[in-house]
């Protein structure tokens, strides 16, 4: 977990949360472009928080079709409002999924809302207050006991010390679980 991630989430699910309340006055589907360039983790765990009918991650090949079939699962279920979350890097873009379930037909008329670099500004949350704090306790104490070349992080609830050269070989992975439950969770 970094510094910031919570604070993201938390702007996205608000801006969801705001925008569910159109989508359902006027019965839309509002699809919500996240952060998520090479990693889809803000807009799965956003998709999953806020009820989305579907999410789009990089990690997951999802089609058009698949998502307008969700979107009409919704409204044949009686549904007034659909959202859709999509990551800045998933194969299918914001606008031009927009404009493929306008000629499918899902029942709902559809708006794109990028939300950009919107996440990435306001007051931290109280989390992230906190585990900057404790990175920043852990970090100072091992400057003083010489230690360099190390990035601090939390894995699970302890605060631990990774190689950088480490920490720059790899990219931590989606969780691909939450694919699943944020899928069964839309039905």
């Amino acid at each position: 977990m970094a510094i910031g991630v919570d604070t993201a989430l938390n702007t996205i699910v608000e801006a969801i949360d705001k925008l569910r309340d159109t989508a359902a006055s006027h019965q839309r589907v509002f699809i919500v472009e996240t952060m998520g360039r090479k990693c889809g983790h803000l807009a799965l765990m956003s998709g999953v928080i806020s009820g989305a009918e579907m999410t789009l991650i990089p990690e997951r090949d999802v089609t058009a079709e698949e998502v307008a079939a969700a979107v009409s699962a919704a409204h044949a279920r009686g549904k007034t409002h659909a959202i859709v979350v999509v990551a800045e890097g998933a194969r299918l873009a914001a606008n031009a999924l927009k404009e493929m379930l306008d000629r499918m037909g899902t029942g709902f008329e559809s708006r794109v809302t990028i939300l950009g670099h919107v996440q990435r500004g306001g007051s931290p949350s109280a989390w992230d207050r906190l585990l900057a704090a404790r990175f920043g306790v852990i970090a100072v104490e091992r400057l003083r006991k010489g230690e360099s070349g190390v990035m601090v992080g939390l894995q699970a609830r302890e605060i631990i010390a990774t190689d950088l050269e480490v920490v720059a070989s790899r990219m931590r992975a989606t969780d691909l679980e939450f694919y699943r439950m944020s899928r069964m969770l839309a039905k």
